[in-house]
């Protein structure tokens, strides 16, 4: 039985995602979303082969990411892949989280950091497992400020987004190289421009009456926005190379900024003091970070 942990599917190329990898045989999914009836009627409109468990959790509170973790480690004693591929575009001004934390970063950031912490003990039971983060082209389009990593002084949602791009890959490779010892690989890829809510809301409001006509000329389909995703969750590369960018199934090189270890460093700080989160790495003792 393979135990799959997953976020993002009740909408965009998530759901393609989810269904892709419940073709295979003998899979137990572990579903994270905030709302239960969309997930319910995306199921009564297509059911699942496997066995799933919904788990209630909204990504940018942290009192509820400990309550899914929380959950899910009363549900099962190993998890073989957790794939982080919840995703959040914000609105034009600033809005922060029941947290306070910036949203944009709170969902694409802060959140994978601290359920893959919290769920670090249960992938390191499983005899190999994966971590999967959802990251973008648009990494490369990063602009940091090091002293304000909320852009509380300065918002720009575009900004926020491309600047959380960039830090999935930056977490993906820190996390990699500090689980060198470990049968878990961790690996991020990015899906491409693809048909989904957040590319219309990405779009200037001067090209929305064209969104039409943009998506059918740029836009990936759902099932070919999953296709890198599903290939990290199923193949052998995905379960022997680790602390790599994918795109198109295929190792990509990465903006300049994603290779600083300085950058890395300052991030894996700043999550961990966001989130009020320290990581364990010692797995042969189930270790947990302190709440």
């Amino acid at each position: 039985m393979q135990r799959i942990v997953i976020t993002g599917v009740t909408s965009g190329f998530g759901q393609q995602w989810l269904y892709q990898l419940d073709k295979q045989p003998d899979i137990e999914f572990f579903v994270l979303a905030r709302n239960k009836h969309k997930f319910q009627a995306m199921l009564k409109q297509q059911p699942l082969k496997n066995g799933v468990h919904f788990v209630q959790c909204d990504l940018m509170s942290i009192d509820s990411i400990h309550a899914a973790a929380d959950q899910i480690n009363q549900l099962t004693d190993s998890i073989d892949i957790l794939i982080n591929n919840a995703g959040h575009w914000s609105d034009k001004t600033f809005t922060p989280s029941v947290d306070g934390i910036e949203s944009t970063l709170a969902v694409n950031q802060i959140a994978p950091f601290l359920l893959t912490g919290r769920l670090l003990p249960l992938l390191a039971q499983a005899n190999q497992a994966r971590i999967i983060n959802t990251a973008s082209f648009r990494h490369t389009d990063a602009k940091l400020n090091l002293d304000d990593i909320q852009l509380r002084e300065d918002f720009n949602a575009e900004r926020a987004y491309c600047n959380s791009k960039l830090f999935s890959v930056l977490f993906t490779q820190s996390l990699a190289e500090k689980l060198t010892d470990s049968r878990i690989t961790v690996n991020c890829f990015d899906p491409g421009i693809v048909d989904t809510p957040m590319l219309k809301q990405a779009l200037p409001i001067w090209l929305s009456p064209f969104y039409g006509l943009i998506k059918r000329v740029i836009a990936r389909s759902p099932d070919k926005g999953a296709e890198t995703g599903v290939f990290l969750s199923q193949s052998k590369q995905g379960a022997t190379q680790s602390g790599h960018y994918f795109k198109d199934k295929k190792i990509k090189s990465t903006a300049q900024a994603a290779k600083d270890p300085s950058l890395m460093q300052w991030l894996w700080q700043q999550s961990s003091q966001l989130s009020g989160f320290d990581y364990s790495f010692d797995l042969d003792t189930h270790g947990e970070g302190n709440k």
